[in-house]
């Protein structure tokens, strides 16, 4: 399925699907390495008054949208069955490889119920299967993921605490399917750690008056060390979670504005969308100038690849779009990419990774 919502900043790209699940985390180039390598999903699911709705369930009612002149995105999930509603705000922070959700859980009933939401997590760190290694740390509060130079720490806020329930597991391998059927009940069995194809969830939990409301951040941190993806946390709760989605939700603003193009005459939904493609445009261009196909990497469920390359064909038809909007900066960036991969002969090759290597291909040499 195509993705609902792509965020980046240059560094790393997140893709959500249309339930909001998280399904792609690229790493440390837009489109290289893909952290929820083949397969993976972020789990989203509620417990409520003893029994437990995956956000995929049929009764949930979902529109996935961005936040207007924003790479912020706005999910509303509504189950009228349950008399339920949650709303998540979600970014990826300008500055850092950070990924925060703002979450709202209403109550529409008239009375008062304990509410239980759980994320769960699937990570295959170097787009590998195998030699994770998932573990709590009761020090700060958070769940690590690592394997070598990929460390990736969840954290959360609720009422100045983390999240209420955690545990660790093995999804898979040996029939195991992971800490996602560990939900089900409402507790988690807070198993501490685990190494191989690891797993995680988490829960947030809070008794919500009839018609009232619960709010909670809770975020993903990636780096290359464990002191600096931890530096990472202690930066979102030095700033807040709330104070970096509006500094990002700024930068976005000021960003697709910036060149102050004359949409005068056209009508309101053109315009939006011409924004809205500027913004989803920057979010597939890397920092380092490659601008990739597309992050979706569920063709990988049934082909043998990914559109997560550099063509330079259609990378150049990205690069004059945002160059005739008057972005030229980035569009740079990508002629300086173009440049130290074009071959002595004078020609390109078919596709590149994002790191200016040769991508696979099917063109014939003969």
């Amino acid at each position: 399925m195509p993705r609902s919502l792509v965020l980046g900043n240059g560094n790393i790209l997140v893709c959500l699907d249309q339930y909001g699940q998280l399904r792609d985390f690229y790493f440390h180039y837009v489109g290289l390495e893909n952290q929820m390598y083949k397969g993976c999903v972020g789990r989203i699911g509620v417990w409520i008054e003893n029994q437990f709705s995956a956000i995929t369930d049929p009764d949930w009612q979902i529109l996935v949208d961005y936040k207007y002149e924003t790479l912020i995105g706005n999910i509303v999930a509504v189950n009228p069955r349950l008399e339920l509603e949650l709303k998540f705000s979600d970014c990826v922070y300008n500055e850092k490889n950070i990924f925060i959700r703002e979450v709202s859980v209403r109550n529409k009933a008239q009375r008062e119920r304990e509410i239980r939401v759980f994320f769960n997590h699937q990570f295959h760190l170097f787009e590998s299967k195998v030699s994770d290694t998932g573990y709590f740390d009761p020090q700060d509060n958070t769940i690590v993921h690592y394997k070598g130079r990929r460390l990736m720490v969840i954290g959360g806020e609720h009422n100045g605490k983390s999240f209420s329930d955690y545990t660790i597991g093995v999804f898979g391998i040996e029939g195991k399917q992971g800490t996602w059927f560990d939900c089900f009940d409402g507790l988690l069995s807070k198993n501490p750690v685990e190494h191989g194809p690891v797993d995680s969830s988490i829960a947030f939990e809070q008794k919500v008056d009839a018609n009232g409301e619960f709010n909670f951040h809770y975020w993903l941190c990636i780096d290359k060390t464990l002191h600096d993806v931890k530096a990472l946390h202690k930066l979102v709760l030095q700033k807040g979670p709330s104070h970096i989605e509006k500094t990002t939700s700024d930068f976005w603003k000021a960003w697709v504005n910036k060149n102050d193009i004359d949409l005068t005459g056209l009508p309101r939904p053109v315009s939006d969308l011409f924004k809205k493609s500027l913004l989803i445009m920057r979010t597939h261009l890397d920092n380092t100038g490659g601008i990739i196909a597309s992050g979706d990497s569920d063709m990988l469920q049934f082909g043998k690849d990914t559109y997560s390359y550099v063509w330079p064909r259609d990378a150049a038809f990205v690069a004059t779009a945002l160059d005739n909007a008057g972005y030229h900066e980035v569009v740079r960036r990508f002629f300086d990419f173009a440049n130290s991969v074009i071959s002595d002969d004078g020609y390109f090759y078919h596709k590149y990774r994002p790191d200016k290597s040769l991508g696979s291909s099917w063109h014939p040499w003969t």
